[in-house]
């Protein structure tokens, strides 16, 4: 049985009749022990378990929890009664909609024979434990990347979502998906079934674009300041927009009476980064997204369901969590590090639906963009 959580890692990978004294005696060809690899097993995947929470694109683009479903008001709202000196008011209750959060389990396995093991240096050792928290990261990064961009839903077992059950996409036309929504009225303007956040345009990003991204999001109630994550292929054509205002940084200094964008964000090393501001929007660059697509959104801080997306994780976590385990289809093996494995369950989903837009700007139809 695996053990959950986050005690020594080497716990994970040593089986209850062994001992880690003598284990500490089989050293790689280098001089390291299978201590010291276990160790920087553990370092990585606290570094990786901590990224997928509090990156600040993941934070501010999702919540966590390990519900399977959500649930939000939806149609048209009311006024309150006159009241009378002998009338009775009518009760109203909200009418509700929802859709299911898939679950899906996911691993990245290292693949160690015994052979290599015992030859293996701690260079080798470290380079492939790289590769697999890599691997965990894209795919997590890819899956969030992925609801952004499908304007259909997710369904069936091989989603997670059992026989039935429906993960839908942001406000779309009923034709689009098998949940129709209708969302909530706002400011006295109500909505209908065919009210659709994902929107296509010939001729590539331009300042309407930008407007009417902002009028989408602010109709529904989400206030200023937003965000929009563009492709890194898009960063030159949508910096050189007119009224576009670039950040100042540490190694330029902005002269006097220059209009320059604050960041909002302190810096990360994997290609995220801010660009500057249009009008009320903060433009990001994002690595993975593909080219002529962009999502906008209003972040309400970490782990906000109000947030666009919902992360599901497994029951028992509260973030999203990879840990490692010995595989438990490769029998019993000779090595305590042969077979050793980093697995996660999580799944992504829309948590509100009228909380994002995706453009695509480089056809007058629409086509779901695929993640890099």
């Amino acid at each position: 049985m695996s053990i959950k959580g986050y005690r020594d890692l080497s716990s994970l990978v040593l089986l209850g009749t062994q001992d880690a004294a003598v284990l500490r005696s089989y050293q790689l060809s280098d001089g390291a022990t299978y201590e010291q690899l276990v160790s920087e097993l553990q370092v990585a995947l606290g570094g990786l378990n901590g990224e997928m929470s509090r990156h600040p694109l993941f934070a501010s683009l999702a919540s966590f929890g390990s519900m399977p479903s959500v649930e939000y008001p939806v149609g048209s709202g009311s006024y309150a009664d006159r009241f009378t000196d002998y009338g009775r008011p009518e009760p109203e209750h909200a009418e509700l909609s929802g859709h299911m959060i898939p679950l899906l389990p996911w691993t990245a396995a290292l693949g160690w024979t015994w052979s290599k093991l015992k030859e293996m240096s701690i260079t080798e050792g470290r380079a492939d434990i790289r590769l697999a928290v890599d691997r965990m990261r894209n795919r997590y990064r890819q899956q969030l990347y992925r609801r952004l961009l499908k304007r259909g839903d997710d369904s069936g077992k091989a989603n997670g979502l059992g026989t039935s059950g429906f993960s839908p996409g942001f406000a779309t036309a009923a034709a689009n998906t098998d949940t129709d929504f209708i969302p909530a009225d706002f400011g006295g303007v109500s909505f209908t079934v065919a009210h659709e956040h994902y929107v296509p345009a010939a001729g590539g990003w331009t300042t309407a674009i930008l407007d009417d991204i902002e009028a989408e999001l602010m109709e529904h109630g989400h206030m200023p300041p937003y965000r929009l994550l563009i492709s890194v292929s898009d960063v030159a054509s949508v910096t050189g927009l007119t009224g576009f205002v670039f950040p100042t940084t540490s190694i330029v200094q902005a002269g006097s009476g220059t209009a320059v964008a604050i960041p909002e964000l302190d810096p990360t090393d994997d290609g995220f980064r801010f660009l500057g501001i249009y009008k009320n929007t903060r433009i990001y660059a994002a690595p993975g997204m593909p080219q002529y697509y962009g999502f906008a959104y209003r972040s309400y801080g970490t782990n906000s369901p109000r947030n666009p997306l919902m992360v599901r994780v497994e029951k028992g976590y509260e973030l999203p969590t990879a840990r490692a385990l010995r595989d438990p289809n490769a029998g019993a093996g000779i090595d305590p590090l042969q077979d050793l494995m980093l697995y996660m369950e999580f799944g992504v989903g829309v948590s509100d639906r009228t909380n994002g837009t995706t453009r695509y700007v480089n056809n007058a139809n629409w086509a779901d963009g695929v993640a890099i």
